[in-house]
């Protein structure tokens, strides 16, 4: 039941279960972070944005290689927003971070906008995802970036790993070869893929034209 309770709230916490999954999201999605970070160059005056933002951690990570640039997070969780904002207050004080509540089928910001914008672990819950891909794309600089962060991937290997949270949310795991068709049908281009086979993570990059 505890578990339930937990992994129910992934999708929009909220609530004493949404706290514990906001703390258990930071915690556990920050080694898989840094890792895929590690794949995308980010400048010191880029402008970046964080969609699905969860407790913040993610928007952290990044206001530490930002300088003069600025990171947004967008979470569509009134919850994740609260809690986003209480982990960054310095940077959100000095200007370097901005947390706003909004959803990734509709974001809050004008055409052009960022150089970088990041997912992390959050796709498999957008109700529309080849649109939600094509409204990252309009809201990218030309030649930005996206990077796109999972750790729900499926491999022949073990082909059922996820069944149980995946029945259990309504969700699928990814492939490469899905994601990798449907960024090309949401015209993206220069799309790398890399894994790590110890754990079976997989992230995407992918540019605008």
């Amino acid at each position: 039941m505890k578990y339930r309770k937990l992994v129910e709230n992934a999708v929009r916490p909220q609530g004493f279960w949404g706290k514990l999954m906001i703390r258990s999201m930071n915690k556990g999605h920050s080694e898989l972070t840094d890792w895929a970070l590690v794949h995308i160059k980010i400048n010191r005056d880029d402008n970046v944005l964080d969609v699905g933002c969860g407790g913040g951690k993610t928007v952290s990570k990044l206001c530490e290689k930002v300088g003069n640039g600025k990171v947004f997070g967008v979470d569509y969780s009134e919850l994740c927003v609260e809690k986003s904002k209480k982990l960054n207050k310095n940077n959100i004080m000095c200007a370097k971070a901005t947390i706003l509540q909004g959803s990734v089928s509709a974001l809050p910001f004008e055409e052009n906008k960022f150089d970088i914008v990041t997912a992390v672990e959050t796709y498999y819950f957008w109700q529309d995802k080849l649109n939600d891909l094509k409204e990252i794309y309009r809201v990218l600089k030309p030649c930005g970036k996206l990077l796109l962060v999972f750790e729900m991937v499926t491999s022949e290997e073990k082909p059922h790993k996820w069944d149980k949270v995946e029945n259990l949310l309504g969700i699928k795991a990814v492939s490469k070869e899905d994601i990798t068709d449907i960024l090309l049908h949401a015209g993206y281009q220069n799309i790398r893929t890399y894994s790590k086979s110890s754990t079976g993570w997989m992230c995407v990059t992918a540019e605008k034209e």
